[in-house]
């Protein structure tokens, strides 16, 4: 996430004072994510907007590699996937962001259509698949982010994502062929030298599958609330806290995560990040969410890079 305005001209160095206090939400979400919680939260899976983030001194040209890995124990459901997103950038300040995940869906003993009958639409009753492991590439999302001024709000980072109807059904919550638009605005705080607060609001309109195999209960709209506390030390060297709050037509979710950033070559950063669910248990898409990232950015899209020469 991103904690600072794209109209600045601020590089972050490795110097400063690191405020101790910035350390007191760390240990916060670190216990949030083994406390026992319940509630009720059946939501198709969305991954959060690649935000563009000069306060580490990344690029807005890149190439980020995900190896993820969602599992709930309680149901027996595992998903290892492979996420591409390709960064591009879009006129002086904004980005184009495109995505391709393939993923491996192991539903257990419990397949999608027994968990949740009430999803299931004519053609899925017809032949919804019950093979234990599914493999599957997943729906392309493009989308688009750039900075903005708003009354009252001042300088603020929006950001607009569209899901393409090219996934599958078969590994529905985490894909399918319906289309989900968000639109998302962010407004980034320094609260000092390396610290930064960052809040996010924004709208889903998810539009139906335009096949048969899901109902529209299988793709609720609604609004995301996000928080989330960033310590930058210099470039690709960042450690975060983040929560996220969903209310998809009453059904609610809350994810609270951590990462870790850390320098990998020139131009390179690595990443680590896990997240659980606090508000899902019967509905969630999974109860843990665990992230091994590479970034690769191009120097010459940084924050104040030099012009290239002629």
């Amino acid at each position: 996430m991103l904690p600072i305005p794209f109209g600045s001209k601020v590089l972050l160095g490795r110097s400063g004072v690191r405020p101790l206090w910035g350390f007191g939400p760390v240990l916060t979400v670190l216990w949030l994510l083994m406390a026992p919680c319940g509630a009720n939260a059946q939501l198709a899976h969305l991954d959060a907007v690649p935000w563009f983030t000069p306060a580490d001194s990344t690029s807005r040209l890149a190439l980020i590699v995900e190896v993820n890995r969602f599992s709930d124990s309680k149901f027996g459901w595992g998903l290892n996937r492979i996420l591409l997103t390709v960064v591009l950038p879009a006129g002086d300040d904004g980005t184009f962001f495109l995505r391709l995940p393939h993923m491996t869906f192991d539903t257990g003993e419990i397949p999608v259509a027994h968990r949740w009958p009430w999803v299931i639409g004519e053609d899925g009753q017809k032949g919804w698949p019950h093979e234990k492991r599914i493999s599957s590439f997943g729906q392309i999302e493009v989308g688009v982010t750039g900075p903005a001024n708003l009354p009252w709000l001042g300088g603020i980072d929006y950001a607009l994502a569209l899901g393409l109807p090219s996934g599958s059904d078969k590994v529905y919550p985490f894909s399918s062929t319906s289309i989900p638009f968000r639109l998302e605005l962010k407004k980034n705080i320094p609260l000092g030298r390396i610290t930064y607060l960052g809040l996010v609001a924004g709208y889903l309109a998810h539009m139906d599958s335009g096949r048969a195999n899901l109902t529209s209960s299988a793709f609720p709209s609604g609004y995301h609330l996000g928080a989330s506390l960033d310590l930058y030390q210099g470039r690709g060297r960042r450690l975060g806290v983040t929560y996220d709050f969903q209310d998809r037509e009453s059904r609610r979710s809350q994810l609270a995560g951590a990462q870790w950033w850390l320098p990998w070559g020139a131009d390179g950063s690595l990443g680590f990040k896990v997240a659980r669910e606090l508000q899902g248990t019967l509905d969630r898409p999974a109860a843990w969410y665990f992230t091994l990232a590479w970034r690769l950015d191009s120097a010459r899209y940084r924050l104040n890079a030099p012009p290239a020469e002629p």
